[in-house]
């Protein structure tokens, strides 16, 4: 406790540090704003995707986003962006909970601390972003009440909110739990329709003419942006199909990696891999889509603290990977927010990060037919790691 209390310490010292240098950093939040402005457009009736809904920023979610973003343009910009926040950093503290469910609340509140000097957790707060969102809404799904009758809400939400979340009701199905990818796929379609019901011709635009399958909406998929490995092939000069069949083969692999975790009671593990899958296989991923980097890390130190040497030694190179070390000030190249992370100077980390996940998680051992049957005897069971 007195590591993590310390190290809560410095990280809280060095974000006041930092607001104070750069406000922007903390109270910018530029996406939040074009989240907003989304929803402004669809109570307008204005179109969502014919150019920029704030200055040039594009709006890149489905429609069905925009509804659900509707009510924050009902509140006055800067309680917005304080509740936001503070949303974000008590959902990081529940995400933690989720998957550390024997740690104590002080221990829960000091990790999610600690938690904001990673990368793309420091991304998404400054920006504003819904990572965090997204990824309690599929951890308190898939790592609440086994055999619950809503699991799969949260992932479904998910989905339609952002699409690559679509992953974890492929996994879902691959461990044999139909109620939960049927409720999670129908949840999804019934988001879809309620798009296409207050958007419509958004809707159209977004699903029938194939805007949602353009990855370069905001930035170039070869540019340094994409943390992908789309963005790492590009980068390489190959071509799309080349893309195509090395997802495809690596996103069997998660599958197959994951199924096994899950069947060895390693559910946490098993929902980090794929969410790790769900940025790097993505046609365009922002270093901010990694937040399944706080579970990893929390899994890793939790078996380090147990005395597993091999776990503290990848939480090293978890940390080393992600922690937001300041790389770049703030200007004209860099923008109002200082550029940060290992990320921010070797754009495909995050992407070599994944691999080594993968093969790791690809090592565990086979569970025993004993305690596979214990797991997948009943339909949604699970055993958290």
């Amino acid at each position: 406790m007195r590591v993590l209390a310390g190290a809560a310490a410095v990280v809280l010292l060095t974000q006041a540090v930092v607001f104070a240098l750069w406000p922007d950093a903390h109270a910018l939040l530029i996406d939040l704003q074009v989240y907003r402005a989304g929803g402004e457009h669809v109570l307008a009736g204005d179109p969502l995707y014919a150019g920029g809904v704030l200055l040039d920023l594009p709006f890149v979610y489905p429609p069905f986003a925009a509804v659900l973003f509707a009510p924050l343009a009902l509140l006055p910009l800067g309680l917005l962006k304080l509740l936001w926040t503070a949303a974000g950093v008590g959902l990081l503290g529940y995400v933690v909970h989720r998957c550390a469910p024997g740690v104590g609340w002080p221990a829960v509140v000091l990790i999610a601390v600690v938690a904001t000097a990673l990368d793309p957790v420091r991304t998404t707060l400054y920006l504003g972003q819904i990572n965090i969102v997204l990824l309690a809404l599929v951890v308190g799904d898939l790592l609440g009440r086994p055999g619950g009758r809503l699991r799969g809400v949260g992932v479904g939400l998910a989905a339609a909110v952002k699409l690559t979340p679509l992953l974890f009701v492929v996994y879902l199905a691959a461990t044999r739990r139909w109620r939960a990818a049927a409720t999670a796929l129908a949840v999804f379609v019934a988001a879809v329709g309620l798009g296409f019901l207050f958007a419509p011709a958004d809707s159209v635009e977004f699903w029938l003419h194939g805007t949602f399958l353009a990855a370069d909406r905001i930035s170039d998929v070869a540019g340094p942006s994409n943390h992908s490995l789309n963005g790492l092939l590009s980068r390489l000069g190959a071509a799309v199909p080349a893309w195509l069949v090395a997802a495809g083969v690596l996103g069997a692999g998660t599958l197959v990696a994951a199924v096994r975790a899950h069947r060895a009671g390693h559910e946490v593990l098993a929902l980090t891999v794929c969410g790790l899958a769900s940025a790097a296989l993505a046609p365009f991923a922002w270093s901010h889509h990694y937040v399944w980097v706080v579970p990893l890390a929390v899994l890793l130190g939790a078996r380090a603290v147990r005395g597993d040497r091999r776990a503290a030694a990848g939480l090293a190179g978890v940390l080393a990977a992600t922690v937001a070390v300041v790389t770049a000030l703030p200007g004209p190249a860099v923008g109002p927010i200082p550029a940060t992370g290992l990320v921010s100077v070797w754009p495909d980390v995050y992407v070599v990060l994944f691999l080594v996940v993968l093969a790791a998680t690809a090592q565990q051992p086979r569970p025993s037919a004993r305690t596979s049957s214990a797991v997948t005897g009943s339909p949604g069971s699970t055993r958290s790691a």
